[in-house]
């Protein structure tokens, strides 16, 4: 093996630590943490990063997940009915997204995260039972899943931003359950993502082992953090990284059109 393999097997391992923490610990990780890393750091294209990411989330989420669930926090209900339809629509939205400009895309995503990390932080204040009535959760189950579906094949990332806070709210869970759904439910539409964009030419198959090995690390210690934090502390802290992550996409928009002649943006 050559110092410069190496050295990218070595970039490769800290960045699925990092993913894989961030997986376990506040249900982020894949796209969110790893696509700037991959881009920055080991000088993937936007393209080959994307893909690459949503490859790696398998692993942390079926890692995280696993945990999450030996402590009880899933309910089989939910994922299921959020995972069938985001199973059909990641694929879709891939393909159907595969020359969409990035910066407007950025601009809606961060959007909408700051919104949910300001729902998750002030829930208490807005409501302390679920939002969504028992008779309307199962077609709001099913639209949640259609979201993640597009966030997951659009944005590339393997949706712990949006799914998580759409069960706090609007179904008033606890983080900690929260999390463990969101994990198990973005599993369906990550392997169909992953598919995607491996058949597309996506995917930097030489780095998936070294970040494999760090994403399964990472999320096992950072599932048994999560799990061992006081809800409402680990709530307030996840609201405020969504913030921060949605102010972060924002910035990156605004960065990349001002690059960009006029003539170059598409509606």
């Amino acid at each position: 093996m050559t110092s410069i393999q190496s050295n990218q097997h070595i970039k490769g391992l800290i960045i699925g630590l990092t993913a894989g923490m961030g997986g376990g610990l506040v249900s982020l990780g894949g796209g969110t943490l790893v696509i700037p890393m991959l881009m920055g750091w080991a000088g993937l294209s936007p393209v080959n990063a994307r893909g690459t990411a949503l490859f790696v989330s398998l692993f942390t989420a079926s890692m995280a997940g696993l945990v999450y669930a030996r402590h009880g926090m899933f309910d089989l209900r939910v994922i299921l009915w959020v995972a069938v339809p985001a199973l059909l629509v990641t694929p879709l939205a891939a393909a159907w997204s595969e020359n969409w400009p990035a910066a407007r895309l950025k601009a809606g995503f961060g959007v909408v995260v700051m919104l949910g990390g300001l729902l998750v932080i002030f829930r208490d204040l807005i409501t302390t039972s679920a939002l969504v009535p028992e008779n309307l959760q199962l077609p709001y189950l099913l639209a949640v899943g259609i979201i993640e579906g597009l966030v997951a094949g659009v944005i590339g990332i393997s949706g712990g931003p949006v799914l998580a806070p759409l069960f706090v709210f609007g179904l008033g869970m606890p983080q900690q359950l929260a999390q463990g759904c969101s994990l198990l439910a973005r599993l369906p539409a990550v392997l169909t993502g992953s598919w995607e964009n491996w058949r597309l030419g996506n995917v930097w198959m030489s780095l998936v082992p070294s970040l494999a090995f760090g994403a399964i690390i990472g999320a096992w210690l950072g599932s048994r953090i999560a799990l061992a934090l006081p809800e409402q502390g680990l709530r307030i802290a996840f609201g405020i990284l969504l913030v921060l992550l949605g102010l972060h996409y924002l910035h990156g928009s605004r960065r990349a059109r001002t690059r960009l002649p006029v003539s170059e943006w598409k509606p």
